[in-house]
């Protein structure tokens, strides 16, 4: 017997196109449906009246929840308005951040750090991008509170460090030597504001900022 050919085998089931659509439904549809409702009800067996009060009920919430949402919404876009304000307004002053990144540029600046409980011993550590401890500043306040220290941008071994990144970590402990907790927090000059990229950074003497980090502003802190 020959073969028969001339027959596709690929798929012949009919094709149909479809059209996907939104599935939400806002206030204006909900009405929408109600006033069909009430124009296509059957006068001799009209709509139950307790389920169309529940009905007006659902969409006085639905409507109350949109303009919770716009209103929302507006704040949202008037605390970035007031942050950027408030940012605008830093120019020149001194800030204090709460970070362990830092830029140094080879002029003597200030260290803080944080302490909620009070501790035995704390020590503050000047690291470099590799991790390595360069200068460490022993501190004599160990009450809570916040304190600052000036550093003259030195090594342990005497010699100044070159202008870079670096990280600043706070070790605090109690007489058990149990670690606590202890923020480092480093000062700085606002010398310009970076809205770019749609987030407040404030560029200070020492280093690049979010505004979200600043904790103090004045001149003398």
């Amino acid at each position: 017997m020959s073969a028969i050919s001339g027959i596709s085998t690929g798929d012949t089931s009919p094709r149909f196109k479809t059209e996907t659509q939104d599935a939400s439904m806002g206030k204006d549809d909900f009405l929408k449906l109600l006033v069909a409702q009430l124009q296509n009800q059957d006068p001799m067996n009209p709509a139950d009246p307790t389920e169309f009060t529940s009905q007006l009920a659902q969409f006085s919430q639905l409507e109350q929840l949109s303009n919770i949402n716009s209103s929302l919404d507006g704040l949202d876009t008037m605390s970035s308005e007031m942050e950027r304000m408030s940012a605008l307004g830093l120019m020149g002053q001194e800030v204090v951040a709460q970070t362990e990144q830092f830029h140094f540029n080879g002029e003597p600046m200030q260290f803080g750090y944080r302490l909620d409980t009070p501790a035995d011993d704390v020590k503050m550590y000047v690291l470099n991008q590799s991790g390595s401890t360069l200068t460490t500043i022993s501190a004599k306040e160990t009450d809570p509170g916040q304190y600052f220290v000036d550093w003259d941008g030195y090594s342990d071994s005497g010699m100044p460090l070159p202008p870079g990144d670096y990280s600043l970590v706070v070790r605090a402990v109690d007489q058990d030597e149990k670690l606590l907790q202890a923020d480092s927090l480093i000062r700085g000059r606002v010398a310009a504001v970076d809205m770019s990229d749609g987030s407040t950074q404030l560029e200070t003497s020492a280093g690049i900022f979010p505004m979200s980090k600043v904790e103090r502003v004045g001149a003398a802190l």
